[in-house]
């Protein structure tokens, strides 16, 4: 019986090519079982949020783990844009990429070379799990660039200026809008909505569409993740577990105290 890493598989991509649209979550505790619940339920990807949340690497390798096997896709937003992270990402198991804060096509492109292997990019050789411990490297080799995803966050008022530029980067998977950082750069933060908001969605949507890549966005509610399914978003996640925890116990609470 084949296991399950060595069989290569890419849910993202399989994901976005079967639905068009890519619906999950972030996880921001680094707890494999709450990743695996995600994946149980159904998510299409959970993004292991490195850059906000203090999960170690042994932590989110533990995450790509519990993923194994399952049609949900292990995404990793590394801390910033570093070749090294990337890499070690990638070697751990990640089927994608998100880096953050880029601002400009040059680092979206130094982004893009530290995901791929030649000749799209400069990826060092050593994807100890990912080529399921050395047992299907001729495989992996062959198909990975391919199967992979590289993702760069849209969230300064520099990066929307920018954003035909960064789009149309070769190799580029798509663009993400980091909705909080954004909404602060435009002065409101806390309040991803506005007529700002608005007019950097459909730059990065008209952007995105132009250059044939997918354009992502992190959803404040559910409301918000209707409406930008409706936009043409295609890669949606909406919510954490810490989010989702606190509401649920707000209102949990809230139901009890009243029937009492």
């Amino acid at each position: 019986m084949t296991h399950p890493l060595a069989q290569l598989a890419s849910p993202l991509r399989t994901a976005l090519d079967a639905y068009g649209v890519a619906t999950g979550f972030f996880s921001v505790t680094g707890e494999s079982e709450i990743v695996e619940l995600f994946a149980v339920c159904g998510a299409d990807f959970v993004v292991l949020d490195m850059e906000a949340a203090p999960m170690t690497k042994r932590e989110a390798l533990h995450c790509l783990q519990a993923l194994t096997g399952s049609s949900c896709a292990g995404v990793v937003r590394v801390p910033w844009l570093q070749h090294h992270l990337i890499e070690h990402a990638l070697d751990a198991g990640a089927h994608g990429i998100i880096v953050p804060k880029v601002d400009t096509a040059e680092q979206a492109a130094a982004a893009v070379a530290a995901t791929y292997f030649p000749p799209i990019g400069i990826r060092g050789l050593n994807p100890v799990r990912a080529s399921a411990y050395f047992t299907e490297l001729e495989a992996y080799l062959a198909g990975v660039n391919a199967r992979t995803t590289c993702f760069v966050q849209i969230e300064s008022v520099e990066s929307v200026r920018n954003v035909d530029e960064i789009a149309a980067v070769p190799g580029l998977s798509g663009l993400f809008i980091g909705a909080g950082d954004l909404a602060a750069a435009f002065g409101h933060p806390g309040n991803p909505v506005g007529a700002d908001m608005d007019d950097a969605r459909a730059a990065v949507l008209r952007a995105c569409e132009a250059n044939g890549i997918v354009p992502g966005i992190f959803a404040y509610s559910l409301e918000l993740a209707v409406q930008y399914r409706r936009e043409g978003f295609r890669l949606i996640a909406i919510g954490n577990e810490i989010k989702m925890l606190k509401d649920a116990t707000v209102d949990a609470l809230a139901a009890a105290r009243e029937q009492s």
